[in-house]
């Protein structure tokens, strides 16, 4: 069975775009092309480019992904990498809406050093600077 391109990222559920992209990275093998020019995917392209799709939306970045689906030594080691950043990113993110909460709670400048918020209330903007510096 061969596609074409745009019948490759249908049955992926992406874009001719998103396809080009990948062959620019180096994510998706570019098939051979007919007589007419016209390039023909065959099934290992259509799992190939489903992996990436898959991938992608699990937040795995582009520049990951060959070492995921390429890597015969630990590919789950790749993805618990993956994931530990993602932690990190999600605590990192919360701690931010925590001091955003803070701060408009207490209606203070958004400048204050962290844990900052609620002391810094009642002062004016000559001590909060100073309480900045």
């Amino acid at each position: 069975m061969a596609w074409s391109t745009r019948e490759l990222a249908e049955l992926a559920g992406t874009t001719v775009e998103s396809v080009r992209y990948y062959h620019q990275l180096g994510l998706l093998d570019e098939p051979e092309r007919l007589g007419n020019g016209y390039m023909q995917y065959e099934v290992r392209h259509l799992v190939r480019l489903l992996q990436i799709t898959r991938l992608t939306e699990l937040g795995v970045p582009l520049a990951q992904i060959e070492a995921i689906v390429s890597t015969d030594d630990d590919p789950q080691g790749a993805l618990r990498t993956i994931d530990a950043e993602l932690a990190a990113t999600i605590e990192r993110l919360q701690r931010i809406r925590r001091e955003l909460a803070a701060i408009l709670q207490h209606g203070t400048s958004a400048s204050l050093p962290e844990g900052f918020a609620e002391a810094g209330r009642d002062l004016s903007a000559a001590d909060q600077s100073l309480l900045l510096i």
